[in-house]
């Protein structure tokens, strides 16, 4: 029977490239006849292989080392060997293995890509420049580690070539785009930076992405005249289009156009083709303006936010919260369970919602809603006040009593929202004859108000 052993090993230096030489079998001897050095060679590396697995390097070296004195000529003890240093942090006994490994084996190219792992794992970005030119050919990704190896070394004129040919190959990244911003940031070539997206736009001119890029671009070099006339140049050339006006209705409100700003933003508020995010930064912005020119909320209330918009929670939350504010009470609850969708556990929204239920008098609604709520969040005394409330105005005054009494556990502070607690408990058992009780929670709200 062949040992196990020898079989993984069969079958390892196929995979590795073992030279023919190892293998070769003698005609005058049985096929597995193998010498004394190939079998003490083939019993170490197994061991080598075995200790590396459990993670006990040290005696997996001791072993390799063996090995590449037995047969100084295989590539794949010395590979073998710089990765096992490479693991323990020992960069100079990887970095002299694995070159001795590719010395002997030079079209191997996993050898190549552990010592462009060792360099990398130094720090060591000019080294790992070199040894990453042989592997481009293998994959995209080695191709876009090649443009942070150049941006990290300073290189920044060939991180930017670098990205034209990824560019040129693959089509445009906005990874790739991002990078190259921050290229011509960290070497201060503002008047590269701006060029170049010039130049892009021309050659994509419908492409409202790179518009924006440009006018976000002008805008934070603070040339924000600019990027005001290449909105409105960007409009004339393409009067139908939404993008525009993202950057207009800002540059409208800074310059007091209030009318014209109105305007834009409606425009990108009907979008169909614009971003969710883009409309969500607009409406966020302009509902902003109108808490500090209010006689402008007119404008905002006639927009009706497109259903587009319920990817953003922030929005739904700040709508809800306008039309709470305006008296809107329909709106106001329509987008209250938007936001509560996307945000189940958010306090804030529920309390505001139970309370809006409560205001719009949909006792019932608020009654379950707030019960609801409870049994997830027993601790949250403001949730019991609207309960009881509703189930007041419904006159089911035992079964509020019953969820209020429960919750006199979770007051921890003697304040106002406990004087509004011990003042509807004290309601409540007027309403059920309960005179010694209601006295004592009448007693309860006059000592707060003493204390205060």
């Amino acid at each position: 029977m062949i040992h196990p052993k020898f079989l993984l090993l069969f079958f390892y230096g196929l995979s590795l490239n073992l030279p023919a030489s190892s293998a070769a079998r003698s005609d005058s001897l049985p096929t597995l006849a193998i010498s004394y050095s190939e079998a003490q060679f083939q019993n170490k590396f197994y061991d080598a292989l075995k200790e590396k697995g459990i993670e006990n390097y040290s005696k997996a070296i001791e072993n390799f080392v063996v090995c590449s004195k037995l047969f100084p000529e295989r590539a794949v003890v010395f590979y073998q060997l710089g990765d096992l240093y490479l693991k323990m942090k020992s960069y100079g006994r990887s970095e002299s293995n694995l070159q001795k490994a590719i010395a002997l084996d030079a079209s191997n190219f996993w050898y190549k890509e552990k010592l462009y792992q060792l360099y990398v794992a130094q720090d060591n970005f000019e080294r790992a420049i070199e040894a990453i030119k042989p592997l481009l050919y293998k994959a995209q990704g080695y191709q876009e580690d090649l443009v942070h190896l150049y941006a990290n070394t300073g290189q920044f004129e060939a991180a930017l070539e670098q990205i034209e040919i990824l560019d040129s190959c693959f089509g445009y990244s906005p990874v790739r785009d991002q990078t190259r911003s921050n290229i011509y940031k960290k070497s201060k070539d503002q008047k590269g930076h701006i060029n170049y997206l010039r130049k892009r736009l021309k050659s994509t001119s419908d492409n409202q992405e790179d518009f924006l890029n440009l006018i976000y671009t002008l805008s934070q070099y603070g040339l924000k005249q600019e990027a005001f006339k290449s909105s409105e140049l960007f409009l004339e050339t393409h009067p139908k289009s939404h993008i525009p006006h993202v950057a207009l209705y800002k540059f409208y409100l800074d310059a007091k156009a209030y009318d014209k700003a109105i305007n834009s933003m409606k425009i990108v508020t009907a979008s169909n083709v614009l971003a969710p995010y883009l409309k969500v930064k607009v409406l966020n912005d302009f509902v902003q303006f109108v808490k500090e020119n209010p006689a402008y909320k007119t404008a905002l209330l006639e927009v009706k936010p497109a259903a587009s918009l319920d990817t953003s929670q922030r929005s739904n939350a700040q709508w809800a919260a306008y039309y709470n504010d305006q008296a809107q009470w329909e709106k106001a609850a329509e987008f209250y369970n938007k936001a509560l969708k996307e945000a189940p556990d958010d306090l804030t929204i529920i309390k505001a919602l139970a309370a809006l239920y409560l205001k719009t008098k949909a006792y019932m609604r608020a009654g379950e809603f707030t019960l609801e709520k409870i049994e997830l969040f027993p601790t949250q005394i403001e949730l019991y006040i609207i309960y009881g409330q509703a189930q007041f105005y419904l006159e089911r005054w035992d079964a509020a009593l019953k969820q209020l009494e429960l919750g006199l556990d979770y007051i921890f502070e003697e304040n106002q929202t406990a004087a509004t607690y011990y003042g509807l408990m004290a309601e409540l058992y007027t309403k059920t004859n309960n005179i010694a009780q209601a006295k004592s929670f009448k007693n309860k709200v006059k000592a707060l108000e003493i204390n205060d």
